[in-house]
């Protein structure tokens, strides 16, 4: 009885984060207004269906999904893709990250804390002296680089447990290694949408053998923030969330803050396996895409 009041109590939060994501978003726009831009812009909406569910799950955040889908398949340019991802990354993967902590989902505490200021600094940094200056082509080429890495994480994953070499729930982290791959994802974040959760990642996997739903976790929370800060930047600062913007964020944000905590529950209850082959295929298809462009080109 005493547990699944504990549980309830444990939802709470999130559930209340929804509840008032959604009645800002009906006493801003009102019930019709906000059903005919969700009809109008369907396939954005869609898309953050299965990203938001990604994102709260996995390593990857939701601009794995969005920034493929919309350069390749809807033909929005990366500029444009990149600011949304970063955009509805900061309500969805906030979801997530409130279910993470409030409904018990382990993490490595020491590194969110450690990786989520330098993850900040450099998706700052990138969007402000870096991101105008680098060529749309190459911004999609350091978005397959980035899965790619993610790939192999996953591939040594899968080799070392072929091994039998089982992963670390408790590990001794270095400060400067956690930072120096928070900044350089950051900077990734900054160029494409999302890097700092997938370079946290990988140096949690590759050279520290943790545990993977723990390390997933992490990955969120830090991508999470990373979004908020980079999000906040665009919009007071750079003053570059444009109305085309501001109709996909709010088609896609009634998604995301229902898909983003969905996909960090069943995510944390499913085996390794599972979790490993349906990413393997979301980047397989990306770099595809991107290789066949890059030979158009």
């Amino acid at each position: 009885m005493i547990t699944n009041i504990l549980k309830v109590k444990s939802w709470l939060f999130p559930l209340s984060f929804i509840v008032f994501i959604y009645s800002g978003l009906l006493l801003s726009q009102g019930f019709i207004d906000l059903l005919n831009n969700l009809t109008s812009q369907l396939a954005i909406a869609l898309t953050m269906a299965v990203g938001s569910f990604v994102a709260g799950g996995t390593a990857l955040g939701g601009g794995a999904v969005a920034f493929p889908v919309m350069t390749k398949v809807l033909a929005i340019e990366p500029v444009t893709a990149k600011t949304f991802s970063l955009a509805i990354q900061s309500f969805g993967m906030s979801a997530a990250a409130l279910t993470i902590i409030f409904t018990g989902i382990r993490f490595y505490r020491t590194v969110a804390f450690v990786a989520a200021p330098f993850a900040i600094l450099g998706a700052s940094m990138s969007l402000i002296f870096i991101a105008e200056h680098v060529p749309r082509l190459v911004v999609k080429g350091v978005f397959s680089c980035l899965l790619l890495c993610f790939a192999l994480t996953l591939l040594w994953r899968i080799y070392r447990r072929a091994h039998h070499v089982c992963s670390d729930t408790y590990i001794q982290t270095s400060f400067v290694v956690i930072a120096m791959a928070a900044f350089i994802g950051g900077v990734a974040s900054g160029l494409v949408g999302s890097g700092a959760d997938i370079a946290v990642f990988a140096v949690l996997i590759m050279v520290y053998n943790a545990n993977l739903q723990k390390a997933t976790a992490t990955s969120v929370l830090i991508m999470a923030v990373t979004s908020v800060v980079s999000s906040l930047i665009y919009y007071y600062f750079l003053e570059a969330v444009t109305t085309e913007i501001k109709a996909y964020l709010l088609a896609a944000i009634p998604v995301v803050v229902v898909g983003a905590p969905l996909g960090a529950y069943v995510c944390s209850k499913m085996k390794s396996g599972q979790l490993i082959a349906l990413l393997l295929l979301l980047i397989a298809l990306e770099v595809a895409f991107t290789f066949y462009e890059l030979l158009q080109y």
